[in-house]
């Protein structure tokens, strides 16, 4: 009783792996399957603006920020230092602007003191008129007067011309070109001396902090990456063959090996339409490479799967193992009973 009982066990056990080899197969077919797949997340570099010394760290690695809190801050005497000097260059260039505000007020005033020549001449040379017909004066001192009079008209003439430059200059732009750029420089001066609070831009999880202070930044230099948790996907990278199921919004099964014995639900939301080719670069000739395997290994296509509520505890780079459903109820089930032996298989690895 018992030898039958252990044959019709092992002729069970061979059924099933034999059932199930043959199925792993043609799965790539029927049920496209891999092992090659990872969780990913958003990712925010955050790297200084502006060069200094490190002075503050304000977080720790892995801690949870918001937007807008300080992650760490650079040394701002240098800065504060350029800010003053861009506020006195901007005083200076509004003091210049000033003069020639000042300018104009004098060609006015000049003008004015020419016009009051002109007009002493004018009452001159009529009054030395009619002293030349009484021969009380000569014809010379009669000539002088027109001669002083006639120089005088022609110097309110100069006065009102420039008079009419200036305003014309002063009415061309608000501001003068020195002051604009001092403005310029002076905004440039506070923004970097703003940005030597390096702040949150995004709600996330520091990861990779390795700065201390007393640490010198170029600007672009890395001092850590935010995760965003609530930005996650998978990548999946299938066999080619069966590309006819990786279309969008196909479903799928997932076991993540840090979860062992679960199984989730997904669904490809997209996938990449092209993959680096290492024998081809830019518009130079292809470098063909010449293999001697009787069975070349396939191309795979990489996919994006998306899960609605995926575990917290998982991080980015977390693998996985997924299969896509085929639509078929009697390959699903298969399909199922694949992923769920997978998943207590992962208890042991």
């Amino acid at each position: 009783m018992k030898d039958k009982i252990y044959k019709y066990i092992s002729y069970l056990i061979l059924t099933v792996t034999v059932f199930f080899s043959v199925f792993l197969i043609v799965s790539d077919n029927i049920a496209p399957f891999t092992t090659q797949a990872s969780v990913h997340k958003n990712v925010a570099i955050i790297a200084a603006e502006v060069s200094g010394l490190v002075t503050h760290i304000s977080v720790d690695n892995g801690q949870r920020v918001n937007k807008g809190q300080l992650l760490f801050s650079i040394d701002q005497t240098s800065y504060r230092i350029a800010v003053n000097e861009a506020e006195a260059e901007l005083h200076q260039a509004e003091e210049n602007d000033s003069a020639r505000w000042q300018e104009l007020a004098i060609t006015k005033q000049s003008r004015l003191q020419r016009q009051a020549e002109k007009d002493n001449f004018l009452h001159k040379l009529t009054r030395y008129q009619s002293l030349l017909k009484s021969g009380l004066i000569t014809q010379e001192e009669l000539d002088d007067i027109q001669l002083s009079y006639s120089i005088s008209l022609s110097a309110v003439v100069a006065a009102d011309a420039e008079v009419l430059r200036v305003s014309a200059e002063l009415a061309q732009e608000k501001d003068s070109a020195a002051i604009e750029l001092a403005r310029a420089k002076l905004d440039q001066k506070k923004r970097d001396l703003v940005h030597t609070n390096i702040v949150s831009q995004v709600d996330g999880s520091v990861s990779n902090l390795q700065l201390e202070v007393g640490t010198y930044l170029s600007a672009g230099d890395i001092g850590l990456f935010l995760v965003n948790e609530s930005h996650a996907w998978i990548n999946a990278d299938f066999n080619e063959k069966g590309v006819n199921y990786l279309h969008t919004d196909a479903e799928v099964l997932l076991v993540f090996d840090a979860l062992p014995g679960e199984i989730f639900r997904g669904n490809i939301i997209n996938q990449d339409r092209a993959i680096y080719d290492a024998s081809s670069v830019g518009s130079k000739l292809s470098d063909v490479t010449n293999s001697d395997r009787w069975i070349r290994e396939q191309q795979k296509i990489r996919t994006r799967i998306y899960i609605k509520e995926l575990d917290p505890k998982l991080i980015s780079g977390s693998r996985a193992t997924v299969m896509v459903l085929n639509g078929n109820g009697i390959i699903d089930s298969f399909a199922m009973s694949w992923m769920k032996l997978i998943s207590y298989f992962r208890y042991i690895y």
